[in-house]
């Protein structure tokens, strides 16, 4: 799978510079799991523990953590994520799925997200990457710009894809003659784009489909708005 980073253009990291606190946690369910930069083990996190540059967190099954960062944004790991905090400007995400609610964002302060699939400028503020096999982005609120590092996308836009959905239901058999000859026609040969909030995005290798969040996208998200919602304020 090609890899990617996500750009995220906001203030999470914006005191980094004078500290290598990155943020504390404000709640643990089940296993999760911390790494410090210089550590050769990792120990289980606790309630209230800082975390700091160079932390790898780890959860694992039927287990999630909840990060306030410092400037007041939210980061949700969900179950079997990880993610690296490995520099003052650059986050990876490497497994899993994990939820980021930011409440500020500057361009001056921006950081990158590193993951398995393409460079995404944030310039929104609530989405999920999933970085399991099945790579994808939703996007609750704002706008993602998408920057490929290699070749260009294949990209299939939402209303295009319904189109062939459409073709499916009434002549299926004649699905794929129709894709072969109109590739060219309805694909978005592209090296960036922007996703408007409400969609989501799937990737395989190069191609990249456009989708409206479906149900399934609004029961995660809401999943994970609920683990936010109920840390006792």
């Amino acid at each position: 799978m090609r890899r990617f980073f996500i750009s995220v253009l906001m203030v999470v990291f914006t005191t980094l510079s004078a500290s290598s606190v990155v943020g504390t946690v404000v709640k643990v369910e089940g296993v999760v799991k911390v790494k410090g930069e210089n550590s050769i083990k990792s120990g289980n996190i606790k309630l209230g523990a800082e975390i700091k540059k160079g932390d790898l967190l780890t959860s694992f099954k039927s287990s999630n953590a909840v990060l306030k960062l410092v400037d007041g944004s939210m980061l949700v790991l969900g179950v079997n994520s990880a993610i690296l905090f490995a520099t003052d400007s650059s986050v990876e995400q490497k497994s899993g799925k994990i939820y980021y609610k930011i409440t500020s964002r500057d361009a001056g302060n921006s950081i990158k997200v590193k993951t398995p699939f393409a460079i995404i400028g944030i310039k929104g503020t609530t989405f999920m990457v999933d970085a399991t096999e099945n790579a994808s982005v939703v996007l609750k609120e704002g706008l993602i710009g998408v920057t490929s590092i290699k070749e260009e996308f294949e990209l299939y836009r939402k209303g295009v894809q319904k189109q062939f959905d459409d073709f499916v239901n009434q002549k299926e058999a004649d699905f794929k003659k129709f894709k072969d000859e109109q590739t060219k026609g309805v694909a978005e040969i592209t090296k960036e784009f922007d996703l408007q909030a409400g969609n989501s995005i799937s990737f395989s290798k190069n191609v990249v489909n456009e989708k409206a969040i479906s149900k399934e996208n609004d029961e995660e998200l809401a999943y994970f708005e609920q683990i936010i919602n109920s840390i006792k304020k």
